[in-house]
């Protein structure tokens, strides 16, 4: 995480003639999107999709899954202890357009088709601002995620978890 743009810069000085995309979760790109300014610097075109969830959404939809519950991986506002307020908007594409970025901001699949195709025309760098329902992901990524979890719990929701997560371990391939 916090890769996606330096590497989508990586790419383009590989691959001069080439369009190239950038995938990236809201707060993926908040690690490192500095990296915007040397796109600009280096006047290399590339285009970035920002996912908008408001926040950490595969890692948010791992701890639900894991009878965690929420851990801080969601934007919202706290009550001075921890976040269980309203969500936090943040508008991605003002945060391209201060890097002098061309941005999109879409809501619908049709207003991407538009945006992609206008982004086609570019010759600067571009971000689109997708905004997406928080906690519309696919439950479990169709796939199973190995990952650190307490064997041992007073809460019923992790061990029925853990069990999961023991018997994923004991069906995987070994390499």
């Amino acid at each position: 995480m916090g890769y996606e743009v330096a590497g989508a810069l990586g790419v383009k000085f590989a691959e001069p003639d080439n369009e190239v995309y950038c995938v990236v979760g809201d707060a993926s790109f908040q690690m490192l999107h500095s990296e915007i300014m040397t796109t600009m610097q280096e006047r290399k075109k590339v285009n970035i999709l920002v996912f908008d969830n408001c926040g950490f959404g595969c890692i948010n939809n791992l701890e639900m899954n894991h009878g965690i519950g929420s851990l801080a991986t969601e934007f919202r506002y706290t009550d001075g202890k921890k976040p269980c307020g309203d969500l936090i908007p943040v508008d991605y594409a003002k945060i391209g357009e201060g890097y002098g970025l061309k941005t999109y901001t879409c809501k619908t699949i049709t207003e991407l088709e538009q945006a992609l195709e206008d982004a086609q025309k570019q010759e600067t760098a571009c971000l689109f601002d997708l905004k997406v329902l928080p906690k519309t992901m696919t439950d479990g990524y169709e796939s199973w995620w190995n990952v650190g979890l307490a064997d041992v719990s007073e809460q019923e929701s992790v061990r029925k978890a853990w069990k999961g997560v023991k018997l994923g371990r004991d069906e995987a391939r070994d390499y």
